[in-house]
């Protein structure tokens, strides 16, 4: 399969509300004289929205190692992919999923022997199971794709392919600490570019003529001079990409696909859902499963097509725009999204696409105008199995260990989570929700198998303003005789003990409990100027005694929650239970009517899917965002994106930013 992705993602980890579609048909729904206190809040309402699904898939026909993907449609259209992994030996695939409530039916596809099968399962409950038989329905094949100047040795490398303005071609080698490989140059004001890997040709524009060259050629050929209904494109545009023989270049809302042949435009196309003071700069690039892609200043969208591919309407993944001008993007074998900034010193990005979290690798020493790859596919590596698992070395994260296979990270393998908390408990706070706040990133590392032989996770804490001494902590949904050490943690209080695992000591085995900190005014720290404190990165590892099944790990049943001045002061998310070592004097005392809510069913912690910019000191979150009352007074079926940057979500002078600095 070309550019198959082996990388197998847990179900277990999704994030619900990864692409929003932007959308003014609801208003924002702020009222400056009413607090969150004082908002009517459906009974029971968790401030959740998803359901967990115990998912079987068998298959009949092409049974072992077949790769299995499972998906389902937002309430807007999107498709949203949610779990990968392979099925084994007798044709099993089992995992647990979690999924927006709404969801009603799952897309299941099943990719093997270079065929594709597909399948809609109806969700009725908690269980759901479906068999690919033989009377299956055949969705595809797939055409392997190889380069005249694909290498056959003992190794290949995926690599960018990079121009910049200044009429330089060169390559980027990301698996050889970003090293150039100089090529013949170009014409000078360059901008865009794309690479046919196929038949080894670059096509690039240079001020609205589309020109072709081989990558190692020296000689260009002038295709045509545009002549598309867009004076936008014809004058020259920065988005350029290519998928089955056929060009697609953009500027701004105008979008072209062209004839590579030719340049003739073979349809126009119109961008819709992205504001304009969003839509600037970026690239366009497609997946390994066709789906087509846009990195700009407001972030990563996806790009969906109507059915004459006429409009494609953009579904946007990220919470913040970007930080920097971006000019180009590619993307690797794995799936991950490389993009380039502006300047004279370009940044190379790496962007997961699960999320739009970001993260610099490497700085390029000259300006970098566009990116496209060359990818190594499966054939690459036959027989190339270092450590035996049975994954091929180009594919296996881990080639020498055969342990471990591959990493899954939550919510992306750049950005964080955030779980925000009041610490005012038992009586109701200010609600900025800005006392203890914990970043959070995990990596659950699997064999081939697809189980988790380790849990790696990042976390930050986080306060504007606490006067209290608070720990933080996670009650885990499996037993303690399948962990075998938990490292890492940051203990300075005294205030908890552990055992030689790693684990609290006097909590259940059924449930244990891990703690990361337990004292966060003594690790947080202003930092220049900045308004958030925050503590050093807390790196831990939970690792399993024998590698546990994603039904196991269940990570919608992880259990956050922080302590207040004492261990027993447990404070957690709207409708989970304490541990044992909670005071049940707190319960039902003061404000709190029983499951960590108020008589008026409000919480006091939250739960967001990507990083949170708390508000400013005693500013009532609902000041700060305008759409978390309709969020919550609509029990989570409205605004799910109420913390993303999108027009009219936020009031940004009622809210402490949480970004990096920017570098020149």
């Amino acid at each position: 399969m070309i550019n198959q992705r082996l990388k197998y993602l847990l179900g277990i980890m999704v994030l619900f509300s990864s692409c929003v579609k932007e959308t003014t048909q609801e208003p924002a729904q702020n009222n400056a004289s009413e607090t969150f206190a004082q908002l009517e809040i459906p009974n029971d309402f968790d401030f959740s929205t998803t359901q967990n699904i115990h998912l079987k898939v068998t298959s009949s026909n092409y049974a072992r190692n077949s790769i299995i993907n499972v998906a389902f449609k937002n309430d807007q259209g999107d498709l949203i992919d949610i779990a990968e992994g392979t099925s084994d030996s007798k044709g099993l695939y089992e995992t647990r999923i979690t999924v927006p409530t709404y969801v009603k039916e799952l897309i299941i596809t099943k990719d093997a022997a270079e065929l594709q099968w597909e399948k809609k399962l109806a969700i009725y409950s908690e269980y759901a199971f479906v068999d690919f038989d033989t009377a299956a329905v055949l969705k595809s094949t797939f055409i392997r794709q190889e380069a005249n100047n694909q290498r056959r040795g003992n190794v290949c490398e995926d690599y960018l392919v990079a121009i910049n303005g200044q009429g330089k071609s060169f390559t980027i080698h990301q698996e050889n600490e970003y090293s150039f490989t100089e090529y013949a140059n170009i014409q000078e004001k360059c901008y865009a570019m794309t690479y046919d890997q196929e038949n080894d040709i670059m096509y690039y524009d240079v001020k609205g003529a589309l020109y072709r060259r081989s990558l190692g050629g020296s000689t260009p050929t002038l295709i045509k001079t545009l002549t598309t209904e867009s004076s936008n494109i014809n004058n020259g545009y920065p988005r350029m990409t290519m998928k089955d023989n056929v060009i697609i270049v953009g500027a701004g809302n105008d979008i072209a696909l062209l004839d590579p042949t030719t340049g003739n435009a073979i349809k126009n196309v119109t961008l819709t859902n992205i504001p304009d003071d969003k839509n600037k700069g970026g690239d366009f690039i497609f997946d390994s499963i066709g789906d087509l892609y846009l990195a700009c200043k407001g972030g990563l969208y996806r790009l969906d097509p109507n059915s004459d591919t006429t409009v494609y309407e953009a579904a946007r993944i990220s919470a913040d725009n970007f930080s920097y001008y971006l000019t180009g993007i590619a993307i690797d074998r794995f799936d991950n999204i490389y993009a380039s900034s502006n300047g004279s010193n370009s940044k190379i990005f790496k962007i997961d696409k699960k999320d739009g979290s970001w993260a610099i690798v490497h700085r390029a020493g000259r300006p970098v105008n566009d990116l496209a790859a060359f990818l190594c596919s499966d054939d690459d590596f036959a027989g190339q199995d270092s450590d035996g698992d049975g994954v091929n070395d180009g594919f296996d994260q881990y080639p020498n260990d055969p342990n471990i296979t591959f990493d899954n990270y939550y919510p992306g393998e750049n950005g964080f989570g955030t779980y925000a908390f009041e610490d005012f408990y038992p009586e109701e706070g200010d609600y900025d929700f800005n006392d203890v706040i914990i970043d959070y990133r995990h990596n659950f590392v699997t064999n081939a198998d697809n189980k988790v032989v380790r849990i790696e996770s990042k976390y930050v804490a986080k306060t504007v303003e606490a006067l209290y001494q608070s720990g933080f902590a996670i009650q885990l949904p499996f037993p303690a005789d399948s962990i075998a050490s938990v490292t890492g943690h940051n203990l300075t209080a005294g205030t908890v003990t552990l055992d030689a695992k790693g684990l609290e000591t006097g909590i259940s085995a059924a449930n244990p409990v891990v703690v990361v900190f337990d004292n966060q005014n003594g690790i947080v720290r202003q930092v220049g100027n900045k308004q958030i404190k925050k503590s050093d990165d807390i790196d831990m590892v939970i690792t399993f005694t024998q590698p546990i099944s994603a039904e196991t790990l269940n990570f919608s049943g992880f259990n956050p929650f922080i302590f207040v001045n004492t261990r027993d002061k447990e404070v957690h998310l709207a409708g989970y239970s304490p541990t044992s070592k909670f005071n049940q004097a707190y319960r039902n005392n003061t404000d709190d009517v029983g499951s960590y809510r108020t008589a008026t069913n409000h919480p006091w912690g939250l739960s967001i899917g990507h990083k949170f910019h708390p508000p400013k000191e005693n500013v009532d979150i609902t000041q700060a965002y305008n759409n978390f009352s309709l969020f919550s007074t609509s029990g989570g079926t409205s605004k799910q994106n109420w913390y993303t940057d999108d027009d009219g979500n936020r009031n940004t002078e009622n809210i402490h930013l949480d970004q990096d600095d920017i570098e020149n």
